[in-house]
């Protein structure tokens, strides 16, 4: 039996330009608007788990257990207009002590909660077949509470009007099955099949809560080992299928209705090889095929949008992935790779799409003893390019230096 319980409360800030218009009056002014917001998470989690052995005609390893979730956020935000802080792009002064004006500003308070049971039976049939059975209930509330705020110091208009409420919950039994074949002690095939939900938050335009996202995903893989472990290949069949998938229609205000069903097909091929005892290689490729089977929604001007068979947005049809490390007998090695990305779709309309890349890594380490010190170079190239399209184009993180220190005793 083993539990686990944590605590962390955050706190965010976040003040930023978000919309940049050239103005119609001067074409070396950029009008400006802001947006600032202050969130305080507090989030409290725990766990306790019970795993036992037992035989009835064949060997069961069961594991169950409990899950808890609790949430509370308190996020306040204000909006500045655009034009309050215009600057000229040829002569960019800027008054600080300009004071902005206030467009809007409230306060969000949200209180969430999760119980969870589950458990998972791995069952030896025989010496060369397992069966795994597997079930999840989620039960999961949520309020969202929003209030005007009179000024910055929370203090919130309280006329009935000026304060809004909106509760959320689901109850979902999920599972899984799984059976896995190993007839040679270098060779193991696998079957899955899993359900899964994800918990909705937003309403449509008739102010109704949306349904849970409901998904499930069949996979059948095998692994071949050589060379006493030495080499190892792994290759993987998948398809899965996502419904009452919740999409944005209408960005200012934003609006959400469930567009419908998402296909993904797709295959992943990974091979690990141990060329000799101090120098390693792993690498892998997958190539996805996503498409909307489904997509059908009334946006908020009253038209019907069909984008059947369109590319989901940020799901890459194609990736592949190098590492290798050399290890020297003094303890020092080092380790080089790269990372690739294919382009992804950059809206559900297909309209735009997110360009490919390539990224280098390098990484440098020293193990003695007990202790290992390491330094990762991600990007060496230092190399510009965007990971996502929503909510905006996100570039992503420039060349980054990271040092770790551990210890295993």
């Amino acid at each position: 039996m083993k539990s686990f319980i944590s605590y962390l409360p955050q706190t965010y800030y976040y003040f930023s330009a978000e919309d940049l218009t050239i103005s119609s009056r001067d074409e070396n002014t950029i009008e400006r608007d802001h947006f600032h917001f202050e969130t305080k998470r507090s989030p409290l989690q725990g766990t306790v788990e019970l795993q036992c052995i037992f035989q009835t005609g064949f060997k069961h390893k069961l594991l169950s257990g409990y899950e808890y979730h609790w949430m509370v956020s308190r996020h306040r935000q204000r909006y500045f207009p655009i034009g309050s802080t215009n600057i000229n792009v040829l002569y960019p002064q800027i008054d600080l002590t300009q004071s902005l004006p206030v467009n809007f500003k409230d306060r969000k308070i949200l209180y969430q909660q999760m119980h969870s049971l589950y458990f998972q039976d791995l069952m030896e049939l025989s010496k060369i077949i397992k069966f795994v059975l597997g079930g999840r209930y989620d039960s999961w509330v949520r309020e969202n509470v929003t209030e005007k705020l009179s000024d910055w110091n929370d203090r919130y208009v309280s006329k009935p009007e000026d304060r809004t409420i909106h509760r959320f919950d689901a109850k979902v039994f999920t599972y899984r099955l799984g059976l896995v074949y190993q007839p040679l002690h270098y060779y193991t095939a696998y079957v899955g099949y899993s359900t899964a939900f994800i918990p909705v938050t937003f309403i449509n335009i008739k102010g109704d809560q949306l349904k849970p996202e409901m998904g499930e995903q069949i996979e059948l893989g095998q692994r071949l080992e050589f060379a006493k472990g030495k080499i190892q290949l792994t290759s993987a069949l998948f398809a899965a299928k996502k419904y009452d998938v919740a999409v944005r229609i209408n960005s200012k205000p934003a609006l959400y209705n469930q567009a419908g069903e998402l296909r993904t097909n797709g295959y992943e091929f990974d091979i690990d090889l141990r060329l000799t005892q101090r120098w390693s290689l792993k690498s892998g490729y997958a190539h996805t095929i996503a498409e909307w089977e489904s997509f059908r929604f009334v946006n908020s001007k009253g038209n019907e949008i069909d984008y059947k068979g369109n590319r989901p947005i940020n799901v890459p049809r194609n990736t592949a992935n190098l590492w290798t490390t050399y290890t020297f007998a003094s303890g020092l090695g080092f380790g080089l790779g790269g990372r690739y990305i294919d382009s992804i779709a950059g809206d559900n309309a297909n309209s735009f799409s997110i360009p490919p890349y390539g990224l280098y890594d390098a990484s440098l380490y020293y193990q003695y003893k007990h202790f290992r010190f390491q330094i990762n170079c991600n990007n060496i190239s230092n190399k510009k390019y965007f990971i996502s399209s929503t909510p905006n184009p996100t570039p992503g993180p420039p060349r980054q230096f990271l040092f770790t220190a551990s210890a295993k005793f």
